[in-house]
């Protein structure tokens, strides 16, 4: 019974979440999220890697945002986020924006999309980056 993410517990629902493939050289996004009981805001912070060299990725973000069941067919539950850098600062790289939707209410298992601003970034390619239908995989913990 505790084991089970469709309860509703009087508790903050906090959840680490894996964006991405795992595959080598691949972008990943890791973020901690977090949703009051009883409500629909949704804060955290994230980070961004990419372990190629060089020059690699890396960026730090601040998530703001919302989160929604759709009960027609299947549940899911959607997350609709707005970034910003931590530290803010000009020329940094950071998630811009980000959804998630999440296959059950409380669900362990996803997709997402993305799109972030690499800040130092060769001329020949775009500065904003979209990743789409990523998989999410999501450790829920329990907080007060």
């Amino acid at each position: 019974m505790a084991n089970d993410p469709n309860l509703i517990f009087p508790f903050n629902h906090t959840g680490v979440f894996t964006i991405g493939t795992g595959q080598p050289g691949a972008v990943t996004l890791k973020a901690i999220l977090t949703v009051p009981h009883n409500s629909s805001i949704v804060s955290g912070h994230g980070t961004l890697t990419q372990p190629i060299a060089p020059p690699g990725l890396q960026g730090n973000t601040g998530f703001h945002g919302v989160v929604h069941t759709l009960g027609l067919g299947p549940a899911k539950q959607i997350y609709s986020l707005t970034g910003v850098p931590v530290p803010p600062a000009l020329a940094t790289t950071y998630v811009m924006q980000l959804f998630i939707a999440l296959d059950g209410v409380w669900g362990t298992k996803g997709t997402a999309t993305y799109s972030y601003l690499v800040g130092h970034h060769p001329p020949e390619l775009p500065p904003i980056r979209e990743i789409t239908d990523a998989p999410v995989t999501v450790q829920w913990l329990l907080q007060e």
